[in-house]
């Protein structure tokens, strides 16, 4: 029997918690049969920090089995995502949290896997577990988990990652990749392989640049920063001297490169590829125009070089972009 622990935090998403462990007995019913049913299984036990009754997001009660103080061993435990409220309401939680966190530690030390999807990766972090270890958490949490967490290795390319027995996962919907990867890394691919198919579900498609935006969606605080932004996404079209846009900013270029990377993390012209980079997604996503004129929409003239800088940025070309779109 490989035991799961999987913790209910408050405001937790039901999906994230629910569709592992509906893996897991996804992969039970392969093994049974093929192994019969005293083949070795998942068995999943819900726990929270003091038992009782836990609210979900969205309002739904769910009565944990356990409490951390009263759990018996685990092989993993899992942390589902959790509502993000804001860097206030989760450092209430993270303060709150403090004796799950050192209980996590504890188990890991103890050899059990820990496992967390979204959201929950904060909490991970906040075990002090994952400093110089690979993580990942939903792209959009980039800068706030950065900022909090600095000697995580974070890579938000990655839907899953796994360092030393601490698997991270990316945007909620990728509890579904983890829950696959851990049923191949107990039970070997075949069988992940097997319940994917089963599943609908792709899990080696292990990357997230086509569904990030990169672009902060928040005004900067730095009025130069927030008027050349404001500048650049209405010349989006036209040919960009950077010398000649800091003199309409009235800084030297230097000066802009600097509060550029200070406010957004990179230089102005970075900032305006990623910005014809996300126009060109729009149109690749609300028109059926060609490329070589959705490109002339963005400020470029020659198709392969927008093509590789778009690849580079998103992890697919245009036009593979286009076909992972629904189809409407």
């Amino acid at each position: 029997m490989f035991k799961v622990g999987v913790v209910l935090l408050p405001q937790f998403y039901l999906s994230s918690a629910s569709g592992v462990m509906d893996t897991f007995q996804i992969a039970n019913a392969h093994i049974r049969n093929q192994q019969g049913p005293e083949a070795s299984q998942f068995h999943c036990e819900t726990l929270s920090q003091t038992g009782g009754t836990t609210i979900a997001q969205g309002g739904m009660k769910l009565q944990a089995d356990t409490s951390i103080a009263n759990a018996g061993d685990y092989d993993l435990i899992y942390v589902p995502a959790f509502f993000y409220r804001g860097i206030s309401a989760y450092e209430s939680l993270a303060e709150e949290s403090q004796p799950l966190l050192h209980w996590l530690v504890e188990r890991w030390q103890r050899r059990a896997r820990l496992a967390c999807n979204c959201t929950s990766a904060f909490l991970l972090a906040e075990t002090g577990l994952l400093n110089g270890r690979q993580a990942t958490t939903s792209w959009w949490l980039e800068r706030q988990f950065r900022q909090r967490f600095p000697w995580v290795q974070l890579d938000v390319q990655a839907t899953v990652t796994e360092a030393d027995g601490l698997y991270c996962s990316a945007a909620m919907s990728a509890h579904l990749p983890l829950a696959l990867r851990l049923v191949e890394h107990q039970y070997g691919a075949p069988l992940a392989a097997l319940c994917s198919k089963t599943m609908l579900v792709d899990y080696r498609d292990r990357t997230q640049p086509s569904y990030q935006n990169l672009l902060d969606e928040d005004p900067s605080d730095d009025p130069v920063v927030a008027k050349t932004q404001y500048w650049l996404q209405n010349h989006v079209r036209e040919r960009v001297d950077m010398e000649q846009l800091a003199d309409k900013m009235k800084v030297s270029q230097r000066t802009l490169i600097r509060r550029f990377k200070a406010e957004l993390g990179v230089p102005p012209l970075t900032y305006l590829q990623n910005l014809r980079i996300e126009t060109a997604k729009q149109l690749l996503e609300s028109t059926n125009m060609p490329l070589v004129n959705i490109i002339e929409q963005v400020g470029y003239s020659d198709v392969s070089s927008f093509a590789r800088l778009f690849k580079q940025r998103i992890g697919v070309t245009p036009a593979g972009y286009r076909q992972r779109l629904p189809a409407g």
